[in-house]
């Protein structure tokens, strides 16, 4: 296993510290989709701002659970996103996302290459490079949204851009917070690799 991540420049709260405020937002996701959020390390660093961290939760929600694109490629433009930005928690906790949407493991080795990996289809191939595009230049480029357009509805490309949108601002939240990695996500990133 990979050693402990540096500790955190925004520390997690503990669950005994949370106040009113979290312990209701807490009550109501760990209820919902969100089983045991109230363990996450993500949302226990974000409930330093409730109103904030469960606005972010519903979000969240919808971009992984009732998004109009498809998981394999919906997993595919997160996880390229997050080998792109650097997000070493993001990437390793959809490692464990991917896995328990039944993806395979083969995948993870291709996002870190991107679209030139002869393992994806043509469109897995336009999917990472507008993926790229979003992360780069903010702009999906005409040849891409094109491509897209053929097999995308108008829900599907505003989710995904919301998706790939969505997760380039909750890297740099990540990267700047220091969400340190549980021991099953530094496992899973010492199998398969995480960026640097």
């Amino acid at each position: 296993m990979l050693p402990p991540d540096p500790p955190a420049r925004m520390p997690q709260i503990a669950p005994e510290d949370f106040s009113d405020e979290a312990k209701e937002m807490f009550a109501r996701w760990t209820q919902g989709p969100f089983k045991d959020a109230d363990k996450n390390p993500v949302l226990k660093t974000f409930i330093h701002a409730p109103k904030l961290a469960d606005l972010f939760s519903q979000l969240n929600i919808h971009l992984l659970l009732t998004n109009s694109v498809p998981v394999r490629q919906r997993q595919i433009a997160i996880m390229r996103t997050a080998w792109l930005t650097k997000a070493t928690y993001m990437w390793s906790s959809h490692l464990r996302t991917s896995a328990g949407f039944g993806l395979e493991p083969e995948l993870y080795a291709p996002l870190k290459v991107g679209a030139d990996d002869p393992y994806f289809t043509e469109f897995e191939r336009v999917i990472i490079r507008a993926t790229e595009e979003l992360v780069n230049d903010r702009r999906i480029g005409d040849a891409n949204w094109a491509a897209l357009s053929t097999e995308w509805s108008h829900e599907q490309m505003l989710d995904f851009m919301f998706t790939v949108g969505a997760y380039v601002l909750v890297a740099g939240v990540m990267r700047s917070t220091g969400v340190e990695r549980e021991p099953e996500l530094l496992e899973l990133a010492a199998k398969y690799g995480a960026p640097d």
